[in-house]
């Protein structure tokens, strides 16, 4: 998995991981019925120029599984953020309608990333897992809004270094971390 999420500079190979990433989560769906199928985005990864896509799957009149996926490439003066990220989330919904008022979710996150704020490069990749609280709005017969924060333990293996250095040629910053896992304000639409 490590390979699969590794950073490159060339954007075809970024643009292939995304689409192999997203095959695989549609073809999650393929023996499940349309109507127990929810597409959705987070409203909060687009404000910060960070495409991203997710579906989630009924497996009960309780159970959930999301999965989800971004990409960011951003470069504006001297920030330049560029990562990948997948998420997959169990969730269980209280009432006996999925993706209606709260749930509690147990969510994993796997990330590679580089990102150059002023003199300070950051290039590694994220490991994590935590607990996740939501609350899904229903707006419509297909429509809905959910939110959603999270949090968890994080595992990080980073190279850090000033610009006029040499790019260390292994981590040199390896660490356990407290970390927020998510954050979302979603529009999920129902398929039937």
């Amino acid at each position: 998995m490590y390979s699969f999420l590794r950073y490159t500079t060339n954007a075809h190979a970024a643009a292939r991981r995304m689409a192999w990433l997203f095959v695989v989560l549609f073809s999650c769906a393929a023996s499940t019925q349309a109507q127990r199928i929810a597409l959705k985005t987070n409203a909060l990864y687009w404000a910060a120029a960070t495409p991203n896509l997710g579906a989630e799957f009924r497996l009960n009149r309780h159970l959930t599984l999301s999965v989800e996926g971004a990409l960011n490439r951003v470069k504006i003066g001297s920030i330049d953020t560029r990562g990948e990220m997948f998420s997959p989330e169990l969730r269980y919904w209280f009432s006996a309608r999925p993706h209606a008022r709260h749930f509690l979710g147990v969510t994993g996150v796997a990330a590679n990333y580089r990102l150059a704020l002023k003199n300070r490069n950051y290039d590694g990749d994220a490991y994590g897992a935590g607990l996740t609280y939501g609350y899904s709005f229903v707006l419509g017969k297909r429509w809905s809004m959910e939110t959603t924060v999270g949090a968890g333990a994080l595992y990080v293996r980073q190279m850090k270094y000033h610009n006029g250095e040499e790019k260390p040629a292994r981590p040199n910053d390896v660490k356990w971390t407290p970390a927020p896992l998510k954050a979302g304000v979603s529009f999920v639409y129902m398929l039937r």
